[in-house]
């Protein structure tokens, strides 16, 4: 346990023994009605509602605690606090806390109970009223009690206090001050009708409990899919690091020591969560940029030519390119792209000097640089770990953040031995260097030898020549097509493997299989419940066929799926999607359909190819599309997994509408296409005004399910060329194409209409509207920044013309608000 945290616990506990010593001098109120309370915690004490993050709870017994604040004297008050703590530390917990750990947390409950009690009476003896003071108490309660918390946990695990309790613990507040207004709540009831009715606090709390509960459940389940995303990442980059691996020999023992490098060195410089997960995926990716960079050049055993050099120099950049792709939650790319950037401003690509250069490039371009010297490589034999350090240390200041070198100075002995320890015990190397010995022959035999070619030409003497040059040219093909096919297999591979979009995967496959197999029309169909739906169709006989799905089971490719057996040469009209009529020139007559797998060899669809020819395909061209099928449908689950998860990513989870990031892409594009055909582009902003009363009465349930019905009203409103994004909050914005400021006033008065119609159906106070805020391209500007500007400042002119007038805003004041 650190010095600070034993500190801040001994701090807690004298403040505690402190706080109970000056609340003794108090006299004591009513004990029998102590006891009540007591009860009443006792009974509320299961209630607890887990911590989306880490093994902890927050129990549901506070309003009781105010209620002794408000009732009892300030020692009546901790003792219920501290028994309270001690109670919950019994039930429902994995395991029981130590001493240390239960002594601090009632010391910790003993001390916020006090602070807030103080907080209370002096607001009370300066006749301050009750309800506000019953507030402030909650929120002193709150802070209080959480603050320390934060403090212990983030120590514990070498973060900062300040941005730990920001990620965990804000979201409890709501229920401190629903807390507080049960607590006056039941104060009234009490004063009316005695004390003994503080028990009826019991059933509203476990109201607000289940509530509460269904809310965090939702959280954990967006954390667990969170948690599964970053995993699947993160196979993703092992998986990457394995094909950087199979480029450079010298690779993969590498990575992974700088990995384990830049974590420790990363926990002492105390970068930021986002800044960890990005510093340790560029550890593994920042070389991926290398599949562009030739083997031979690679592997060189000696110096590299200055053209070589040059080569070499473009890895960081198409690295960057390729991650730029992912669209990783944090900041990878820069990493990757500045990993050789220098500190004196002269490294590559880009010239960055000292701190412009982001801190992960500079941690791992100072380990990158001292794990190659103490390692093999082609070109020299590995130099002593001293050594290594003494050369990157002459180059601090030069070439290195000299803070970062200062850090692996002290550290490096102890993190090399500790990398080459999780190396040898975590990965497993890519293993190239196997042999086969199972197996006789091939299916198709083997090809003839030198000695078989010559006995078959002396066994007839007077065909000799004849044979020599049949059997010249047979070879020649041969050679040739295996050649081809090979090439045309290796290039599919890398053309596949270097992409992630669905639409971009189906065409490089289809381009790359025309070379070998002759077909007149390619299709791709992908399972959608019993049902093929087709997902490319490409071709000149593309028309023939209609936009429908096939019944699994029906035609060649529903037979295909249902069966997972290949079709060689079937009759292409009894597809049930085709519309093509016999006899018509462009008939097609032949047709060869293979299923397509997933790893888990479920069925991920079902690729067909379709030929005018009869009997147009062969054995071989069968055997090709099966040889390729592994590699095709690696890259369909990847595509189509990674256009799922772009979806998500781009997609606002309680409206299914575009969230933020989607809006500006789309602005973008909107714009861009508007200044090619000269269009206009009206951006409107649309808040929400009295949302905030609404959560505060109804609940968040009720707002959650008010926002879902208004965005599903204006997706309705819509035409397929028009977009309304969800911005965060209560906020929406339109991008409404072709739209000038003339045309705008009716569309603005049907957005207003679409909000006050529906806060109308759901029952809600007639006082939920919109404020709105309208800016036009070109007239209003030309950049996203500028039109979403100035669109938001319009919408609070009218948000304050609306509370000026209360509800007596209209359609004639709100046109004004947008003009100004």
């Amino acid at each position: 346990m650190p010095l600070r945290v034993r500190l801040l616990i001994t701090l807690t506990i004298l403040s505690a023994v402190a706080a109970t010593v000056l609340a003794a001098r108090q006299p004591s109120h009513s004990w029998p009605q102590f006891g009540l309370l007591l009860v009443a915690v006792l009974l509320s004490s299961g209630l607890k509602v887990q911590l989306p993050k880490g093994d902890g709870s927050m129990s549901l017994n506070f309003p009781f605690i105010l209620l002794a604040i408000m009732q009892l004297s300030p020692l009546q008050a901790i003792i219920l606090a501290a028994l309270s703590v001690v109670v919950l530390g019994r039930i429902k917990v994995k395991k029981f806390f130590t001493l240390v750990q239960t002594t601090f947390n009632v010391a910790n409950s003993m001390c916020a109970t006090a602070a807030a009690s103080a907080t209370y009476a002096f607001q009370i003896r300066h006749h301050g009223p009750p309800a506000p003071a019953l507030a402030i108490a909650a929120l002193v309660y709150f802070f209080c009690s959480t603050a320390t918390v934060a403090m212990v946990i983030a120590w514990c695990k070498a973060e900062r206090a300040i941005p730990f309790w920001r990620a965990e613990f804000p979201w409890y507040l709501p229920f401190y001050i629903v807390g507080a207004a049960l607590a006056a709540i039941a104060q009234h009831v009490t004063a009316n009708f005695g004390w003994a009715t503080s028990l009826l606090l019991i059933p509203m709390v476990y109201t607000v409990y289940r509530s509460y509960q269904g809310q965090m459940n939702r959280i954990k389940e967006r954390e667990q899919h969170y948690e599964q995303t970053e995993a699947l990442h993160l196979r993703t980059i092992e998986g990457l690091a394995m094909a950087i691996e199979a480029k450079d020999q010298n690779t993969h023992d590498h990575l992974f020591r700088v990995r384990s490098y830049v974590n420790e060195i990363g926990v002492a410089l105390q970068l930021s969560k986002l800044e960890m997960k990005a510093l340790q995926t560029a550890a593994f990716l920042h070389d991926i940029g290398k599949l562009a960079v030739p083997e031979h050049i690679l592997n060189k055993p000696g110096k590299l030519t200055p053209e070589e050099f040059e080569k070499v120099k473009i890895h960081p950049v198409v690295g960057a390119e390729i991650l730029e792709r992912v669209r990783f939650p944090y900041p990878v790319v820069p990493i990757v792209r500045s990993h050789h950037e220098w500190w004196n401003g002269t490294g590559y690509p880009d010239g960055l000097k000292g701190e412009d250069i982001p801190i992960g490039a500079r941690i791992l371009t100072v380990v990158d640089c001292f794990d190659a010297l103490a390692s093999d490589r082609p070109y020299r034999k590995s130099l002593p770990p001293d050594e290594a350090m003494a050369i990157v240390k002459k180059m601090a200041g030069i070439q290195f953040d000299p803070g970062v070198v200062a850090v692996l100075e002290q550290r490096y002995t102890l993190l090399k031995q500790q990398a080459d320890t999780e190396h040898e015990r975590n990965f497993i190397p890519l293993n190239t260097d196997i042999e086969v010995w199972r197996g006789e022959a091939p299916g198709a035999g083997f090809e003839r030898s030198d000695d078989d070619l010559q006995t078959l030409s002396l066994s007839d003497n007077s065909d000799t020549a004849e044979l020599d040059q049949t059997a010249a040219f047979a070879s020649l093909n041969l050679i040739a097509a295996a050649s081809q096919e090979a090439q045309t297999l290796y290039e599919m591979s890398q053309g596949l493997g270097g992409s992630l979009s669905l639409k971009e995967t189906i065409s490089v496959m289809a381009s790359r299989m025309r070379r070998l197999i002759p077909f007149d029309c390619c299709a791709l169909y992908l399972p959608a419940g019993e049902t093929l739906v087709a997902q490319h169709i490409d071709g000149e006989c593309a028309k023939s066929f209609a936009a429908e799905p096939i019944p699994m089971g029906e035609g060649i490719s529903g037979w295909v799926a249902q069966s997972g057996k290949a079709i060689l040469n079937g009759n292409a009209t009894v597809e049930p999607t085709y519309r093509g009529k016999a006899g018509e020139p462009g008939e097609l007559r032949s047709a060869l359909s293979i299923p397509l797998y997933n790893l888990q060899r479920q069925l991920l669809g079902v690729l067909t190819l379709y030929a005018i020819e009869a009997e147009s395909f062969s054995r071989d061209h069968l055997r090709i599309l099966q040889a390729m099928e592994s590699k095709l449908s690696l890259s369909l689950q990847n595509a189509i997994q990674f256009k799922r998860a772009e979806k998500d990513a781009e997609t606002d989870f309680l409206t299914n509408l575009p969230n933020a990031r989607r809006l500006f892409l789309q602005l973008e594009s909107e714009l861009e296409r508007c200044r090619t055909v000269g269009q206009d582009l009206a951006v409107i902003v649309c808040d929400l005004n009295a949302f905030k009363e609404v959560n505060d009465r109804r609940g968040h349930l009720a707002g959650n399910m008010l926002l879902s019905s208004i965005a599903d009203g204006f997706r309705r409103g819509c035409t397929n060329v028009d977009t309304v994004a969800r911005m965060g909050g209560d906020e929406f914005v339109f991008l409404l194409p072709t739209m000038s400021a003339e045309g705008s006033e009716a569309r603005l008065r049907e957005i207003a209409e679409t909000v006050t119609q529906v806060a109308h159906t759901l029952g809600f106070d007639t006082r939920v509207s919109a404020s709105l805020g309208a800016a036009f391209y070109p007239a209003d500007g030309e950049s996203a920044e500028e039109l979403l500007a100035l669109a938001d400042r319009r919408m609070y002119l009218d948000k304050q013309a609306h509370y000026k007038t209360l509800e007596g805003t209209t359609s004639e004041h709100r046109g004004k608000a947008f003009a100004a």
